[in-house]
Parts: C-alpha cells; sequence; structure tokens
C-alpha cells in the first residue's frame, strides 16, 4: 500500500492521533519515504520490504 502520508494515517483515525505512529515506524525502517525531502501532507510512504 502506498499513498500520501496524511491520507495514508486517516485510514486508521484522526491523522493527529495517528502521525505520531507513522513517525515511530518510519523511524524504525517499517515504513519508507524519500526522506531527502522534508516530509508533508503530499510524501508518498509505503510498507518496507521484509528483511
Amino acid at each position: 500500500m502506498t499513498g500520501s502520508l496524511v491520507a495514508q494515517a486517516a485510514l486508521f483515525g484522526d491523522p493527529i492521533a495517528v502521525l505520531p505512529t507513522v513517525f515511530h515506524l518510519l523511524w524504525l525502517r517499517r515504513l519508507t519515504a524519500d526522506l531527502s525531502r522534508p516530509l508533508s501532507d503530499a510524501t508518498l510512504v509505503s510498507r518496507a520490504e521484509a528483511r
């Protein structure tokens, strides 16, 4: 599943409540995003490949 950061967070509830978990999963590298640019509501996120 790939989509914008806020749109994907909204699938699980209020983005303000869900985004901290999304950021944590990005930190753990369970989700991936192009972090060479600042995160925004248009940032595309996807599940990381299994290791």
